[in-house]
Protein backbone atom coordinates (compact mmCIF):
# COMPACT_ATOMS: atom_id res chain seq x y z
CA UNK A 1 0.00 0.00 0.00
CA UNK A 2 1.56 3.04 -0.65
CA UNK A 3 2.29 6.05 1.54
CA UNK A 4 -0.42 8.53 0.78
CA UNK A 5 -3.64 6.11 1.23
CA UNK A 6 -2.02 5.06 4.83
CA UNK A 7 -2.02 8.29 5.56
CA UNK A 8 -5.74 9.12 4.72
CA UNK A 9 -7.22 5.93 6.42
CA UNK A 10 -4.82 7.10 9.52
CA UNK A 11 -6.39 10.67 9.47
CA UNK A 12 -10.15 8.58 8.45
CA UNK A 13 -10.00 6.87 11.97
CA UNK A 14 -8.18 9.17 13.68
CA UNK A 15 -11.61 11.66 13.39
CA UNK A 16 -13.87 8.69 13.77
CA UNK A 17 -12.11 8.20 17.36
CA UNK A 18 -12.36 11.62 17.96
CA UNK A 19 -16.49 11.47 17.33
CA UNK A 20 -17.30 8.71 19.27
CA UNK A 21 -15.41 10.18 22.43
CA UNK A 22 -17.08 13.40 22.01
CA UNK A 23 -20.56 11.23 22.28
CA UNK A 24 -19.98 9.82 25.33
CA UNK A 25 -18.97 12.55 27.07
CA UNK A 26 -22.01 14.19 25.70
CA UNK A 27 -24.58 11.58 26.92
CA UNK A 28 -22.74 11.86 30.41
CA UNK A 29 -23.79 15.15 30.76
CA UNK A 30 -27.42 14.70 29.46
CA UNK A 31 -29.68 14.36 32.42
CA UNK A 32 -31.54 11.05 33.37
CA UNK A 33 -35.15 9.90 32.08
CA UNK A 34 -37.85 9.27 34.50
CA UNK A 35 -40.17 6.87 33.09
CA UNK A 36 -44.14 7.03 35.25
CA UNK A 37 -47.00 4.85 34.95
CA UNK A 38 -49.80 5.53 34.88
CA UNK A 39 -52.88 3.48 36.63
CA UNK A 40 -56.36 4.47 35.56
CA UNK A 41 -58.66 5.63 38.67
CA UNK A 42 -62.17 3.87 39.19
CA UNK A 43 -64.92 6.63 37.75
CA UNK A 44 -66.63 6.15 41.36
CA UNK A 45 -63.25 7.23 43.47
CA UNK A 46 -63.81 10.60 40.91
CA UNK A 47 -67.41 11.45 41.76
CA UNK A 48 -66.64 11.16 45.11
CA UNK A 49 -64.28 13.18 45.27
CA UNK A 50 -65.67 15.88 42.53
CA UNK A 51 -68.74 15.70 44.30
CA UNK A 52 -70.33 18.89 44.75
CA UNK A 53 -73.85 20.09 45.53
CA UNK A 54 -76.69 20.81 42.82
CA UNK A 55 -78.76 23.64 43.43
CA UNK A 56 -82.39 23.70 41.49
CA UNK A 57 -83.57 27.93 40.94
CA UNK A 58 -86.52 29.26 39.29
CA UNK A 59 -86.44 32.43 37.43
CA UNK A 60 -89.45 35.06 37.13
CA UNK A 61 -89.37 36.09 33.35
CA UNK A 62 -89.71 40.22 33.18
CA UNK A 63 -90.81 42.27 30.91
CA UNK A 64 -87.98 44.13 29.36
CA UNK A 65 -90.29 47.20 29.64
CA UNK A 66 -90.89 47.14 33.24
CA UNK A 67 -86.61 48.09 33.74
CA UNK A 68 -85.01 51.02 33.67
CA UNK A 69 -83.21 51.93 31.00
CA UNK A 70 -80.65 53.86 32.69
CA UNK A 71 -80.35 51.59 34.81
CA UNK A 72 -79.35 48.91 32.60
CA UNK A 73 -76.90 51.74 30.90
CA UNK A 74 -74.87 51.97 34.53
CA UNK A 75 -74.97 47.94 34.93
CA UNK A 76 -73.94 46.72 31.30
CA UNK A 77 -70.45 47.54 31.81
CA UNK A 78 -69.63 46.10 35.24
CA UNK A 79 -71.55 42.94 34.15
CA UNK A 80 -69.25 42.33 31.34
CA UNK A 81 -66.09 42.55 33.27
CA UNK A 82 -67.04 40.48 35.83
CA UNK A 83 -65.38 37.30 35.57
CA UNK A 84 -67.83 33.99 34.73
CA UNK A 85 -69.65 32.40 37.78
CA UNK A 86 -69.14 29.09 38.46
CA UNK A 87 -71.02 26.70 36.57
CA UNK A 88 -74.19 25.80 37.90
CA UNK A 89 -77.13 23.24 36.90
CA UNK A 90 -79.95 25.36 36.42
CA UNK A 91 -83.81 24.56 35.49
CA UNK A 92 -85.80 27.42 34.25
CA UNK A 93 -88.54 27.20 31.75
CA UNK A 94 -88.21 28.80 28.15
CA UNK A 95 -88.25 32.97 28.48
CA UNK A 96 -90.32 34.50 26.11
CA UNK A 97 -88.84 38.17 25.31
CA UNK A 98 -91.48 40.01 23.04
CA UNK A 99 -90.46 41.59 20.10
CA UNK A 100 -88.91 45.42 19.87
CA UNK A 101 -92.54 46.54 18.22
CA UNK A 102 -94.29 45.02 21.47
CA UNK A 103 -92.01 46.77 23.85
CA UNK A 104 -92.18 50.13 22.31
CA UNK A 105 -95.69 52.29 22.95
CA UNK A 106 -96.69 53.25 19.45
CA UNK A 107 -95.16 56.32 17.33
CA UNK A 108 -98.31 57.50 15.87
CA UNK A 109 -101.57 58.65 18.05
CA UNK A 110 -104.86 57.13 17.79
CA UNK A 111 -107.69 58.36 16.25
CA UNK A 112 -111.09 57.73 17.77
CA UNK A 113 -113.95 58.18 16.58
CA UNK A 114 -117.15 60.27 17.52
CA UNK A 115 -120.08 57.51 18.82
CA UNK A 116 -122.92 57.67 16.30
CA UNK A 117 -125.81 59.80 17.05
CA UNK A 118 -128.77 58.16 18.37
CA UNK A 119 -131.80 57.47 16.27
CA UNK A 120 -135.59 57.16 16.82
CA UNK A 121 -136.92 53.65 16.59
CA UNK A 122 -140.44 53.54 14.01
CA UNK A 123 -142.71 50.89 14.39
CA UNK A 124 -141.24 49.00 10.82
CA UNK A 125 -137.50 48.88 12.48
CA UNK A 126 -136.31 45.85 14.88
CA UNK A 127 -133.90 47.45 17.26
CA UNK A 128 -132.72 44.22 19.07
CA UNK A 129 -130.98 42.36 16.17
CA UNK A 130 -132.33 39.65 18.24
CA UNK A 131 -131.60 35.97 17.32
CA UNK A 132 -134.75 33.95 16.08
CA UNK A 133 -136.00 31.48 18.24
CA UNK A 134 -139.30 30.39 16.88
CA UNK A 135 -141.41 28.75 19.67
CA UNK A 136 -144.61 26.87 18.67
CA UNK A 137 -148.10 28.53 19.27
CA UNK A 138 -150.56 26.43 21.03
CA UNK A 139 -154.26 27.75 20.21
CA UNK A 140 -155.38 28.44 23.97
CA UNK A 141 -159.29 27.71 25.53
CA UNK A 142 -161.15 30.02 26.38
CA UNK A 143 -161.08 29.38 30.24
CA UNK A 144 -157.28 29.85 29.93
CA UNK A 145 -157.60 32.98 27.79
CA UNK A 146 -159.79 34.34 30.99
CA UNK A 147 -157.31 33.10 33.41
CA UNK A 148 -154.30 34.76 31.96
CA UNK A 149 -156.34 37.66 31.15
CA UNK A 150 -157.21 37.61 35.13
CA UNK A 151 -153.20 36.86 35.81
CA UNK A 152 -152.33 39.89 34.03
CA UNK A 153 -154.86 42.57 35.78
CA UNK A 154 -156.57 43.24 31.94
CA UNK A 155 -159.45 45.55 31.92
CA UNK A 156 -162.29 46.09 29.45
CA UNK A 157 -162.03 49.49 28.48
CA UNK A 158 -163.89 51.46 25.38
CA UNK A 159 -160.58 51.39 23.71
CA UNK A 160 -159.99 47.01 23.71
CA UNK A 161 -158.65 44.91 26.40
CA UNK A 162 -155.96 46.63 27.81
CA UNK A 163 -153.05 45.43 30.12
CA UNK A 164 -149.64 46.52 30.96
CA UNK A 165 -146.01 45.19 31.80
CA UNK A 166 -143.59 46.43 34.47
CA UNK A 167 -140.18 47.68 32.88
CA UNK A 168 -138.39 45.54 35.55
CA UNK A 169 -139.91 42.21 33.59
CA UNK A 170 -139.53 43.02 30.69
CA UNK A 171 -136.08 44.72 29.92
CA UNK A 172 -132.73 45.51 32.33
CA UNK A 173 -132.52 49.33 33.85
CA UNK A 174 -132.29 51.80 30.69
CA UNK A 175 -132.03 49.18 28.86
CA UNK A 176 -134.40 48.32 25.60
CA UNK A 177 -133.48 44.51 24.71
CA UNK A 178 -136.18 42.28 26.11
CA UNK A 179 -134.69 39.92 28.71
CA UNK A 180 -134.89 36.16 28.70
CA UNK A 181 -136.27 35.61 32.08
CA UNK A 182 -139.22 37.77 30.31
CA UNK A 183 -140.49 34.48 28.11
CA UNK A 184 -142.57 32.92 30.24
CA UNK A 185 -144.89 36.29 30.37
CA UNK A 186 -144.65 37.02 27.01
CA UNK A 187 -145.99 33.40 26.25
CA UNK A 188 -148.44 33.95 28.38
CA UNK A 189 -149.62 37.62 26.55
CA UNK A 190 -149.21 35.46 22.78
CA UNK A 191 -151.72 33.04 23.91
CA UNK A 192 -154.29 35.83 24.09
CA UNK A 193 -152.93 37.57 21.19
CA UNK A 194 -153.18 34.32 19.76
CA UNK A 195 -156.97 33.85 20.37
CA UNK A 196 -157.88 37.19 19.62
CA UNK A 197 -156.27 36.54 16.06
CA UNK A 198 -158.39 39.66 14.31
CA UNK A 199 -158.07 42.18 16.73
CA UNK A 200 -155.79 44.91 15.90
CA UNK A 201 -152.61 44.68 19.12
CA UNK A 202 -150.99 48.48 20.19
CA UNK A 203 -148.25 48.44 21.90
CA UNK A 204 -147.60 51.55 23.50
CA UNK A 205 -143.79 52.51 25.77
CA UNK A 206 -144.02 54.46 28.94
CA UNK A 207 -141.35 56.33 31.37
CA UNK A 208 -141.10 57.92 34.54
CA UNK A 209 -140.60 61.36 34.88
CA UNK A 210 -136.43 61.12 35.22
CA UNK A 211 -134.75 62.10 32.13
CA UNK A 212 -135.25 64.86 29.36
CA UNK A 213 -138.30 64.37 27.38
CA UNK A 214 -136.02 63.62 24.12
CA UNK A 215 -134.47 60.69 25.58
CA UNK A 216 -137.93 59.34 27.28
CA UNK A 217 -139.49 59.02 23.94
CA UNK A 218 -136.34 57.64 22.14
CA UNK A 219 -136.21 54.89 25.09
CA UNK A 220 -140.18 54.13 24.95
CA UNK A 221 -139.99 53.98 21.10
CA UNK A 222 -137.08 51.45 21.16
CA UNK A 223 -139.13 49.38 24.11
CA UNK A 224 -142.38 49.07 22.81
CA UNK A 225 -140.78 48.24 19.31
CA UNK A 226 -138.58 45.82 21.25
CA UNK A 227 -141.54 43.82 22.19
CA UNK A 228 -143.12 43.92 18.96
CA UNK A 229 -140.51 42.07 17.40
CA UNK A 230 -140.26 39.60 20.19
CA UNK A 231 -143.91 38.48 18.83
CA UNK A 232 -142.36 38.54 15.24
CA UNK A 233 -139.33 36.78 15.74
CA UNK A 234 -140.36 34.61 17.93
CA UNK A 235 -144.02 33.83 17.56
CA UNK A 236 -144.54 34.67 13.97
CA UNK A 237 -146.80 37.04 14.74
CA UNK A 238 -147.79 39.28 11.10
CA UNK A 239 -145.75 42.73 11.59
CA UNK A 240 -148.56 44.81 10.14
CA UNK A 241 -151.09 43.35 12.82
CA UNK A 242 -149.05 45.33 15.56
CA UNK A 243 -148.48 49.22 16.14
CA UNK A 244 -146.22 50.82 18.57
CA UNK A 245 -145.44 54.35 19.52
CA UNK A 246 -143.55 55.45 22.11
CA UNK A 247 -145.00 57.94 24.61
CA UNK A 248 -142.57 58.53 27.10
CA UNK A 249 -143.41 60.00 30.47
CA UNK A 250 -146.60 62.14 29.13
CA UNK A 251 -149.36 59.33 30.35
CA UNK A 252 -148.54 58.45 33.79
CA UNK A 253 -150.96 56.25 35.63
CA UNK A 254 -149.69 57.57 39.29
CA UNK A 255 -147.07 60.24 40.47
CA UNK A 256 -144.24 60.65 40.22
CA UNK A 257 -143.29 62.55 43.34
CA UNK A 258 -145.42 63.01 46.63
CA UNK A 259 -147.90 65.59 47.40
CA UNK A 260 -144.61 67.14 49.71
CA UNK A 261 -142.30 67.22 46.11
CA UNK A 262 -140.28 64.91 47.07
CA UNK A 263 -139.99 61.44 45.08
CA UNK A 264 -141.82 58.69 44.86
CA UNK A 265 -139.85 55.38 43.77
CA UNK A 266 -143.26 53.34 43.76
CA UNK A 267 -145.49 55.86 41.38
CA UNK A 268 -142.42 55.68 39.02
CA UNK A 269 -142.13 52.50 39.07
CA UNK A 270 -145.76 51.99 37.83
CA UNK A 271 -145.44 54.66 35.27
CA UNK A 272 -142.22 52.56 33.62
CA UNK A 273 -144.19 49.92 31.22
CA UNK A 274 -145.15 48.67 28.35
CA UNK A 275 -149.19 48.85 27.79
CA UNK A 276 -151.11 46.58 25.39
CA UNK A 277 -154.31 47.40 23.98
CA UNK A 278 -156.35 44.36 21.94
CA UNK A 279 -158.62 46.35 20.09
CA UNK A 280 -161.79 43.82 20.03
CA UNK A 281 -164.34 46.07 19.24
CA UNK A 282 -163.26 49.11 17.28
CA UNK A 283 -164.72 52.67 18.90
CA UNK A 284 -165.25 55.39 15.83
CA UNK A 285 -166.87 58.44 16.46
CA UNK A 286 -170.21 59.26 13.39
CA UNK A 287 -170.27 63.15 12.40
CA UNK A 288 -174.09 63.84 11.21
CA UNK A 289 -173.49 66.02 7.75
CA UNK A 290 -173.18 69.95 9.49
CA UNK A 291 -172.24 68.65 12.70
CA UNK A 292 -169.90 70.46 14.77
CA UNK A 293 -167.36 68.30 16.17
CA UNK A 294 -165.85 70.75 18.44
CA UNK A 295 -169.29 71.86 20.44
CA UNK A 296 -169.75 67.99 20.71
CA UNK A 297 -166.31 67.42 22.48
CA UNK A 298 -166.98 70.69 24.24
CA UNK A 299 -170.50 68.70 25.61
CA UNK A 300 -168.64 65.31 26.23
CA UNK A 301 -166.12 66.75 28.26
CA UNK A 302 -168.65 69.25 30.27
CA UNK A 303 -170.71 65.96 31.23
CA UNK A 304 -166.98 64.42 32.50
CA UNK A 305 -166.55 67.24 34.57
CA UNK A 306 -170.07 67.14 36.20
CA UNK A 307 -169.56 63.22 36.31
CA UNK A 308 -166.24 64.13 38.53
CA UNK A 309 -167.56 65.96 40.94
CA UNK A 310 -169.55 63.17 42.12
CA UNK A 311 -167.76 60.35 41.50
CA UNK A 312 -166.59 58.00 44.23
CA UNK A 313 -167.01 54.51 42.97
CA UNK A 314 -164.91 53.05 40.84
CA UNK A 315 -167.75 52.22 38.50
CA UNK A 316 -168.64 55.92 38.79
CA UNK A 317 -164.88 57.22 37.76
CA UNK A 318 -165.28 54.76 34.83
CA UNK A 319 -168.23 56.73 33.76
CA UNK A 320 -166.10 59.68 33.74
CA UNK A 321 -163.36 58.02 31.64
CA UNK A 322 -166.04 57.18 29.06
CA UNK A 323 -166.84 60.74 29.12
CA UNK A 324 -163.67 61.83 28.68
CA UNK A 325 -162.35 59.50 25.55
CA UNK A 326 -165.57 60.44 23.91
CA UNK A 327 -164.57 64.29 24.16
CA UNK A 328 -160.88 63.20 22.84
CA UNK A 329 -162.57 61.72 19.87
CA UNK A 330 -164.59 64.25 18.79
CA UNK A 331 -161.69 66.91 19.09
CA UNK A 332 -159.40 65.06 17.35
CA UNK A 333 -161.94 65.11 14.12
CA UNK A 334 -161.58 69.00 14.21
CA UNK A 335 -161.02 69.94 10.47
CA UNK A 336 -158.09 71.80 10.13
CA UNK A 337 -159.79 74.43 7.89
CA UNK A 338 -162.13 74.91 11.11
CA UNK A 339 -161.74 78.15 13.29
CA UNK A 340 -161.20 75.78 16.64
CA UNK A 341 -158.39 73.51 14.81
CA UNK A 342 -155.58 74.51 16.61
CA UNK A 343 -157.71 74.83 20.46
CA UNK A 344 -159.23 71.36 19.43
CA UNK A 345 -155.45 70.21 19.50
CA UNK A 346 -154.59 71.84 22.47
CA UNK A 347 -157.86 70.43 24.59
CA UNK A 348 -156.54 66.86 23.11
CA UNK A 349 -153.64 67.08 25.85
CA UNK A 350 -155.68 68.70 28.35
CA UNK A 351 -158.58 65.81 28.35
CA UNK A 352 -155.65 63.34 28.14
CA UNK A 353 -154.43 64.58 31.76
CA UNK A 354 -158.03 64.13 32.73
CA UNK A 355 -158.68 60.65 31.13
CA UNK A 356 -155.52 59.61 33.43
CA UNK A 357 -156.68 60.67 36.50
CA UNK A 358 -160.33 59.32 36.22
CA UNK A 359 -159.09 55.93 35.47
CA UNK A 360 -155.99 56.13 38.25
CA UNK A 361 -159.61 56.43 40.06
CA UNK A 362 -161.51 53.99 38.41
CA UNK A 363 -158.53 51.16 39.47
CA UNK A 364 -157.13 51.28 35.89
CA UNK A 365 -153.36 50.55 34.91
Amino acid sequence: MSLPIKSLNLAIASSLLLTTTACKNQQQNLPKVTIYEIVPVPVTQLETVNQTTTSTWAFKAVHLSSIDPQFLAKRRPNVETQPPPTPVQIETPPLQIPSTTEMLPPATSVQVEPPPEATLVTADEDPTDSTRILVETVEPTPIEVEQTLTELNAETTIEGIKFNLSDNILFEFDKYHVRAAAKPTLEKVNQVLTHFKDARILIDGHTDSKGTDEYNIELSQKRAAAVKYYFVNNFQAEPTRIQTQGLGKSQPIAPNTNSDGSDNPQGREKNRRVEFTIQTETRTVEIAPNSNPFGEAVRKATSAATLTQTAKTPEQWLQVANQWQEAIAFMQVVPQDSANYATAQQKVGEYQNNLNYARQNAGLR
